[in-house]
């Protein structure tokens, strides 16, 4: 339960209290990746190897494919509404809701590559 509210507070993997982000929040449109180099409270470097971000591609995936996945299912079994418009909403979606796929993807990613400290 602490490590997933770490994820979604976008805080450290291994103390839970430094900053993931320069700027905290998920809906952030601007300066959406930038990272410090390292956790100010514990000293955790974020950037392990170069490429290491790469995988969060692989953690944004399924974050992307729960918010596009109702849009598609409506245009294929609502026949009274044109297709087109749920694919207008699937843009919109994914226009709005970008920075959380990113951020949530890097975050859930870094989480999975370290562990917490014992408490």
């Amino acid at each position: 339960m602490l490590r997933a509210l770490s994820i979604f507070r976008l805080k450290c993997p291994k103390c839970s209290k430094g900053d993931l982000f320069e700027k905290q929040g998920l809906f952030r449109f601007t300066k959406i990746l930038e990272m410090p180099e390292s956790c100010a409270n514990c000293g955790q470097k974020y950037e392990i190897e170069p490429g290491f971000w790469i995988g969060s591609l692989w953690t944004s995936y399924p974050l992307i494919i729960i918010i596009e996945l109702p849009f598609l299912i409506c245009a294929l079994v609502v026949e009274s509404i044109h297709p087109f418009w749920f694919f207008g909403g699937m843009i919109l979606a994914f226009t709005l809701l970008y920075p959380v796929m990113l951020r949530l993807g890097r975050s859930i990613w870094i989480h999975l590559n370290i562990r917490a400290e014992k408490k």
